[in-house]
Parts: C-alpha cells; structure tokens; sequence
C-alpha cells in the first residue's frame, strides 16, 4: 500500500484547492457582517461627532447671552476730546451731559532757592547736608506770591509722615535717597544755565497731596539757610520754592461743580470714566450699544439654525430612495431635538409677558423646518425699550424694586419666579469708641505706638510725634492703619473720625466678621481714654418670598423654597417690607445647562460614544475569534480530505492490483480445448 504524504497526490483530488473554497464560503458571509456592522458603529460614531461639533458651536454662542454684562453695553462720545475724553462701562445711564473744564489737576513741585548763598551749586555733586528728611502729604494754604505759609498744614488721612535719612549730603546723594526710598515723592536734579538745582515733586495730584517737609539737620539747626536746612518747607521755614502748586481739577457738569483731585474722573457718574485733558468745554453723550446686542443675538440664532439643520441631516429619510440618515431613528438624536424645541417653545418664568418669550423681541419659528428667523428691527426695538428684559430673556439675571437692593448670586436650585423681601435687621459695620477725649500731643517713645485687631487681623502702628487737632491726629491714625503691611495684606480698611475730640475706628465691612479692638500700645490709653467700646457689626437679616434667608454681611441669601440660592446685596435703607425680586432663567442659561450635561465627560455624549468604541473594539475580538475559528476549521477539513485522499488512493491500488491479477488469468475456454 502506498503512503501518501502530499493532499491529493495519491488520489488526485485538489485536496488544497477544496478546503480552501470551502472555508472560504464559511468565512466570507461572516466577515462581511462584521464589517458592515463594524462601517454601521463607524458612521453611527462619525454622526455624534458631527452633532456635537454642531452642539459645542451653539453652546458657545449661548455662553455669550447667558453673560449679563453684555446686554447693557453702552458707547459714549466727546463732542471736543481736546477737552475730556469719556469710556463708559455696562452701568452708564444713557443721556447728554455738558461739561466745562476751569482747572486741571496738577501736583505740587518744589525746587532749592538759587537766590540762597548756600543753595548756588556748580554741580550735582555738591555737598548740602546730611541728616533726615520727613515727607507729610496734606493740604497747605502756602501763597507763593508772598512766599507765606499759613497753618495749619492738614494732613492727608490716607498718607503717613515718611522719613528718608540723608547720609551721602551731594545733591545726587539726597537724589537718590529719596528716590530710593519709593515714598511717593521723586527727586530730580536740573541745571538751569547757572546752578544745579533739587526739585522734589509729589507722585500724585491733587491739593491734598501738597508737600511738608520737615529737616533734622546734622549741624544742629533744621530752619536756617545752610546745611540740610535748604530743604525745608513748613510753618517755620520755606527755603524751598514751589513751582508748580497741587491743586484739584475744577469741573461743572450739567451745572454741578465738581471737585477732582485727579485728572480722570470715574466717580463722579456711575459707570463713566471722563479723561480731562483740557481747559474748555464739551458735551459727553451716552446712548445703548444695541448693535453689540442683536450682533450676540444674531449669532445665537444662526448657531441655532446650524444644529437644526445637522440635525435634519443626521435623521433625515427619504421614501422615493430608501435612503436615511446615519443616525434615522436614534433615540438620543430625537431627545436631545425635543429638550431644545420643548426649552424654546416655553415663556421664562419671571419676567413680564410681554417680554417672556422669543416672539416678543421678533424671534419666531419656521414651521416647515424648525429653524428660528429673526425679525431685526423688532430686536432693535426691545433693546431700546427694555434691556433688562432682553437680558432676562437670555441669562440667568435678577432685579429689585428697590434701589438699594441688588441680586449678587444665585445657585443651579434658584428657579425663576418673583419673590418678596423683608428686611428685619440692616448690616452695621464693626467699630471701637474711646471713653474720653485723646491726648493732642504724641511723644516719641512715650505714646507713640497703638496694638490693635480689625475684622481678626492684629497690627501694630507707630504715629508720627507732634501736635496735633482732633480732626488731624484721627487722619494721621486712618493713615498709619491703612498703610500697615498686614491691614493692607488682608484686604482691610478703617475709617477714623472724631466726635467732641473722642476717636473712633470703624472697619469698612459689614457682618459678624466686623470688628475692631484696641489690644494695647502706650498710645491706647491716650487716644482712646481707660475704657474703649468695641462694637461687633452684625449680619443683614430677613426673609426671602416669607422665608427666612441667610444673612452674611450686607449679603442676604434664600435657604429654602423657589428662591433657594438667591443671594441679595442689601446696601441700606430701612428694616420692612423692601418690595420684590424678579429672578429669571432665561432661554441661553437653560439651553446651556442641558448642553454641558450633554457634553460633560460623563455626559450622555461620552456615554454613547463610549459604547460605540466599546462594541467597534468588540468586532476586532469577533474577527480574531473568526480567524481562530476558520483556522480550526480548515484543519478538520483538511484532516478528513487527507483521509479521504489516502482512502481513495488506497483503492486505487487495490483496484490495479485486482485488475492485473485479473488480467494475469489465464481464459478457461482455451484451457479446456489444449486438455482434449
């Protein structure tokens, strides 16, 4: 029997040829259903990209309304900018406002009196003195035609004394002391053609920002016309000269004088910033930027329009053709369709009806497609009309009945609506009082110092030795705590005053937090007498729609109930009933919620695309499964037509070897004729 070792040789049959057909015919259908099913996930995944890049368009279009500050924008002009220029911010009421400009804010600079023996220097290096130097910015009534200084000098409360020690006396030495020194005054040298000449002049404008300086001077007079000395300028001793006096911008505005000591107004009219660069007169006009407005709008709509139609063009199926969209008939293309129809087709709750919907500022509904078609000059309109509600139509915005109540804050829980306030108990401001009338006289070393703590923060000041008024020793300690590194460094401010020569510290917040104590120095018992009282401020208090609400400061919070998270500013008045807050969540903050839940990484989105990777990824451990079983396969085939092959040879070889034994027989007929 003949072994065969190669499929079909024996037998003949393309053993080779035959498995591979039919593993192929078994192979084949399944691949196909696994890349169809696999291009069917692929474009099913390629469809939410394209409505989520459709989605995130919009959603920054609604980021744009749903940002309050962008409703009130303003434009403002200047009929002679040669005179003032003016900005205005989102608060600027509209209107036309006459201005004249008399006097412009200047800073006071002084210079050495050439006139002065000791005061004619060849050079910058020329030696004038050593010793100290003390720096007091306030008001001063100096006449430089008389050269007559007359007290009292009124010292700035915002400003402390500053002392600069003198150790190099060269002009250029003192220069660069005081420079150095950053007080707030810059020095400066200047040759006039025949002396050179030390100028000091205050780094701010503003007749309360005029310059006393005092000298201590090493050759032991501080007032006379050498030495150190040249530099005073006080009650006691002008042998400075002033060039230039300090003095406040001198404005009338729609008939109001007005009083700077600046050169850029931005108090005076809320929300204007007016640069005064001339004498003279302009008029200064405010009107609404709407075009800013409807421009935001505008884009709101065309991104809007943009998604219903990726949209359409995801779901869309045409019967004459068979044809459909890659995600015709997906359960989240038709909610995530039905949740912007359903946010859109409802009037925001809050707001007046006659501004509640998005028909009423000229935005209506294509009923054949769905887009959304805007009637611009009907936008215009309701702009100009009523911004507020246009603003409220959009975002997330409260207002109040009463001038001096104000939304600050609101939460995800805060839901539209018009909520009643009362107020029981106004904010006050933590402050201490002294328990007699301060000592005038402050000595260096003896009562100097004061410990005390604002809103929890301790300091320790040092105030500057000398006489002093009521009136000026409350401003030389307003401006000591002020300046101290950690009243600064917390973010705090105080107010001193005094009342019949006693002192008061008040803070400048509001709350339980408010506080101010006096905690020692050996100056505490002289200006605030044996006993001070510390007076806590407390919180606002009262109810939001009947509620209690939380109080902290001036701010006023809803803790329960529709109004939840509804926080309210409570800048004064009176305790009662305060009226009303109209709180509205307009159409961009709910579309932009439901869009960030969509596409937030644990969104809906992420979830679905997810599962869709999930199962492409699946197809991959389809195949190999396929491959691994196709490969087992072939090898039972090839197994059985090995067999067959070898079965089919081996009967073929019996079939020849019968054949020629057969043929090896002799034929019986002859046989019997050679026996007879």
């Amino acid at each position: 029997m003949t072994n065969i070792t190669s499929p079909g040789l024996g037998s003949g049959l393309d053993v080779n040829g035959i498995v591979s057909q039919l593993v192929a015919a078994e192979q084949v259908p399944a691949q196909q259903r696994l890349d169809r099913k696999e291009a069917d996930l692929q474009a099913r995944l390629s469809g939410f990209g394209l409505l989520r890049s459709a989605i995130s368009s919009f959603q920054d279009s609604l980021a744009v309304l749903a940002d309050t500050s962008g409703y009130q924008a303003m434009t403002a002009s200047s009929s002679d900018t040669a005179v003032a220029g003016v900005s205005v911010g989102n608060t600027a009421a509209e209107g036309a406002y006459s201005m004249s400009v008399t006097q412009l804010a200047s800073a006071q600079s002084l210079v050495s009196d050439a006139s002065l023996p000791a005061a004619q220097f060849s050079s910058a290096s020329d030696i004038l003195g050593t010793g100290a130097l003390t720096f007091n910015f306030g008001t001063t009534s100096y006449d430089p035609d008389t050269d007559t200084y007359t007290p009292p000098f009124l010292q700035n409360p915002d400003k402390g004394a500053q002392t600069v020690q003198i150790t190099d006396g060269s002009l250029t030495g003192i220069r660069d002391a005081v420079n150095q020194a950053d007080i707030g005054v810059s020095a400066s040298i200047i040759f006039d053609g025949a002396n050179y000449r030390l100028t000091f002049t205050s780094e701010d404008t503003g007749a309360a920002n005029s310059l006393e300086i005092t000298v201590a001077d090493d050759d032991g007079n501080d007032t006379d016309g050498s030495g150190l000395s040249l530099l005073s300028f006080n009650e006691n001793s002008t042998n400075l000269l002033q060039t230039q006096a300090a003095q406040d911008a001198q404005v009338t505005l729609n008939g109001i004088v007005i009083s700077s000591p600046v050169n850029t107004l931005e108090e005076n009219i809320e929300g204007m910033t007016i640069s005064l660069s001339g004498v003279g007169s302009t008029t200064l006009t405010v009107t609404k930027d709407a075009s800013a407005i409807s421009t935001n709008i505008s884009n709101f709509v065309s991104q809007y329009n943009n998604l219903v139609s990726t949209i359409s063009d995801l779901s869309v199926f045409d019967p004459a053709t068979g044809q459909a969209g890659i995600l015709n008939g997906d359960a989240l293309l038709r909610s995530v369709d039905s949740q912007f129809r359903r946010i859109l087709a409802e009037p925001v709750t809050g707001l007046d009806a006659d501004f509640a919907t998005l028909a009423n500022i000229g935005i209506t509904r294509n009923s054949l497609d769905g887009t959304l078609e805007l009637d611009n000059a009907m936008l215009t309109e309701a702009i100009n009309t009523n911004p507020d509600a246009v603003t409220g139509l959009f975002a997330a915005y409260g207002t109040a009945s009463d001038s001096l109540i104000q939304v600050s804050g609101f939460t995800d829980n805060t839901v539209g609506g018009n909520y009643a306030v009362n107020i029981s108990q106004l904010a006050t401001q933590g402050q201490v009082t002294g328990s007699a009338a301060a000592v005038l006289s402050i000595t260096t070393g003896v009562n100097d110092t004061l410990s005390l703590s604002v809103d929890g923060v301790a300091a320790t000041v040092t105030l500057a030795a000398g006489s002093y008024t009521a009136a000026t020793l409350a401003a030389e300690l307003q401006s000591r705590v002020n300046s101290a590194s950690e009243i600064q460094g917390a973010g705090l401010n105080v107010t001193v005053a005094e009342n019949a020569g006693i002192l008061s510290i008040v803070s400048d917040s509001y709350g339980s937090a408010s506080t101010v104590t006096i905690d020692g120095g050996s100056a505490a018992a002289d200006l605030f007498g044996a006993s001070p009282v510390s007076t806590a401020g407390v919180d606002v208090a009262g109810t939001i729609d009947g509620v209690a609400a939380t109080g902290s400061g001036q701010v006023l919070t809803a803790a329960s109930g529709g109004a939840e998270g509804l926080a309210i500013l409570v800048k004064g008045g009176s305790p009662g009933d305060r009226g009303s807050v109209s709180f509205s969540r307009g159409y961009a903050d709910q579309l932009g919620s439901v869009l960030s839940s969509m596409l937030d990484d644990d969104g809906i989105f992420a979830s679905v695309t997810d599962s869709l990777n999930d199962q492409i990824s699946s197809i991959n451990d389809d195949r190999e499964a396929l491959a691994r079983r196709m490969e087992s396969y072939e090898e039972r085939l090839r197994a059985q037509y090995t067999a067959l092959d070898v079965l089919v040879s081996n009967l073929t070889a019996m079939s020849d070897f019968l054949t020629t034994q057969l043929n090896s027989l002799p034929v019986i007929g002859a046989n019997n004729q050679r026996r007879n």
